[in-house]
């Protein structure tokens, strides 16, 4: 371990990032930061600590070193350089560019495989279209850099003070011994994820116990592992899926996911925990005095690694699916899945279940898939309600389950958590505050034009950003009862039913506002939204909206709800009659 200048670090030295890294990843304020280090070192005329590295020495070149930890730094005060490189003299340029950058056809330092080509074109001045996660935070990073470098007046002294900045080397003549450094160390500004402690953890314990017997394997996991998630978080951005774009979404979420489909020892774990399980069973297979206790430490290595990356690789089948497949398009993107139900449904696509048909009495056009959509909306979204220990209890048992049973268990909770009678009664109450909304008018769109939207059509609607629009205003500039109402607590208690909401483009709802429902016929005869379209057809021919429009609205589209998300079709009874007295007695004066 030594304090050592960049200049001095740099010096004759060759850079690889190792494969089982993970991609860059710096923010702008991690830019930010770092210039103001420099420019405070410069206005101090002092040196200025900047952080740690690890590295590990190559086998079979002298120059060549692995970075463990510290790529982030590495990379970025690279990028500093070449932009400060760009507005030097001809030959002050050369010279700076054969000590930190390139050395004849060999860059100094190299990136992932995935990023290499990327990278160097960054350093020639060609700014490519980025591929993938890293790559887009390269070319922010590199945007940045070129700003903040144009600002500068004196670039050769500015240069000079980056070289002057210090850090803290650890060199290991060893993957494996640097790993076991890397646990104790956090890039500033970007703290090391807890999958990131376990890879490490792993590694330490293969290292000291198993003679680095699997450091290999669970680098070259775990490397495959990173990959994949930053493919599911660029495609979570790019489909914009709530759960997966959302900041604070990241390996540690999916490595919680897979927890419970691993281990029923926590139904609801945090990262944190999922790491103490790790260190604990590890621990307790070190000191258990027997003699196949490094064989099992070995056996339980190779099992949870194997487990984690076929969890993230299905996860990423799954979202993949969202990009040409319009029903998992609305799962994912218009419903929102919730976060309990992925392990569900990445193990029912391990198993190739999501699109076989269900066997059940009046189940056999469903399949699984439209039994987690089904349950999304019913128990999910409308009951409002998290299940979570019955869900994982199902998931962690679920590879020993035949088809037919995880049916049945599934009907079982289904019905467990939103009766029949339950549903009806959220569809026949305020229903507003349901997040389903959306997707249950989009679905009805479908269902009474007769064709389904494509993905295309799925993504340029998501683009209108809809709302839901009531119909008679909240804010009502009407006499209630003129429209059927006894007074104003009368109408309050229907308007937020079903039947008094629809589904209306953000610009659209704007313009509507509180009108009156016949005022609205205009605005939602413009709505791309057939529900919509048709619901200001009928108003204009009425020439209003009343109470008993509301209702039987209501009924009409409870009736499709119930069909559409079912409780089990070989019990379920007509909803049609549900409301007949309540309306026919409502148009007599009794309610």
């Amino acid at each position: 371990m030594a304090s050592i200048k960049v200049k001095d670090f740099f010096n004759g030295r060759f850079f690889e990032i190792p494969k089982y890294q993970r991609g860059y990843a710096w923010e702008i304020q991690n830019i930010r930061e770092l210039f103001d280090d420099i420019i405070e070192s410069i206005e101090s005329n002092s040196n200025h600590y900047i952080g740690t590295i690890v590295l590990s020495k190559s086998s079979d070149d002298d120059e060549k070193f692995y970075v463990v930890d510290g790529q982030q730094r590495i990379t970025t005060i690279t990028i500093i350089i070449s932009a400060l490189v760009k507005s030097l003299s001809e030959r002050d340029s050369a010279y700076f560019e054969r000590f930190y950058l390139k050395e004849d056809d060999r860059y100094r330092i190299s990136p992932l495989n995935r990023d290499r080509q990327f990278f160097t074109n960054l350093l020639e001045s060609v700014i490519g279209e980025p591929q993938n996660k890293s790559q887009r935070f390269l070319k922010d990073a590199n945007e940045e850099i070129s700003f903040k470098v144009s600002q500068i007046a004196d670039k050769l002294k500015f240069l000079k003070s980056v070289e002057k900045l210090e850090v803290m080397e650890f060199v290991e003549n060893s993957e494996g011994d640097a790993i076991r450094i890397f646990q104790t160390v956090n890039d500033r500004g970007k703290p090391l994820s807890n999958m990131e402690k376990a890879k490490s953890l792993l590694i330490y314990f293969s290292n000291r116990y198993l003679n680095k017997k699997l450091d290999n394997t669970i680098n070259e996991y775990f490397s495959d592992i990173f990959e994949i998630y930053d493919d599911i978080k660029l495609q979570g951005e790019e489909l914009s899926i709530n759960l997966i774009k959302n900041r604070d979404f990241n390996e540690d979420n999916l490595m919680r996911y897979h927890f419970v489909s691993y281990s029923n020892e926590n139904y609801d774990p945090t990262a944190a925990y999922v790491l103490q399980f790790l260190k604990n069973q590890l621990t307790k297979f070190r000191n258990d005095g027997k003699t196949d206790s490094y064989a099992k430490i070995e056996i339980f290595i190779n099992s949870y690694i194997t487990s984690l990356k076929d969890f993230f690789t299905n996860c990423k089948t799954v979202i993949e699916k969202a990009k040409t497949d319009s029903k998992y398009y609305k799962l994912f993107v218009i419903l929102n899945l919730s976060a309990t139900l992925y392990p569900l449904i990445i193990k029912l696509e391990k198993l190739g279940l999501l699109d076989q048909n269900l066997v059940g009495a009046g189940r056999q056009k469903f399949t699984f898939f439209d039994l987690v959509e089904l349950i999304e909306v019913r128990v999910y979204k409308t009951r409002g309600t998290d299940p979570k220990a019955d869900i994982s209890r199902l998931v962690y048992n679920i590879d020993n389950k035949k088809a037919k049973d995880i049916e049945g268990w599934l009907i079982w909770f289904n019905n467990r958590w939103m009766s029949k009678e339950e549903f009806l009664s959220n569809l026949f109450g305020g229903i507003y505050g349901n997040r389903a909304l959306n997707h249950i008018f989009i679905n009805y769109c479908e269902y009474i034009s007769g064709t389904e939207y494509d993905c295309e059509e799925l993504k340029a609607i998501a683009t209108k950003n809809p709302n839901i629009e009531h119909v008679l205003a909240q804010t009502p500039t009407f006499a209630p009862r003129a429209l059927g109402f006894k007074n104003k607590e009368d109408f309050i208690d229907f308007e937020h039913n079903l039947g008094n909401l629809t589904i209306l483009e953000k610009s659209l709802n704007s313009s509507v506002q509180n009108k009156n429902a016949i005022d609205k016929v205009d605005g939602y005869g413009r709505s791309v939204f057939i529900i919509t379209k048709k619901l200001g057809s009928e108003i204009d021919t009425k020439k209003g909206f009343t109470k008993t429009d509301l209702q039987l609205r209501t009924k009409e589209l409870a009736d499709y709800c119930v069909e559409r998300w079912w409780s089990d079709k070989s019990i379920d009874q007509p909803v049609a009659a549900v409301l007949n007295e309540t309306i026919d007695s409502t148009e007599n004066g009794n309610t």
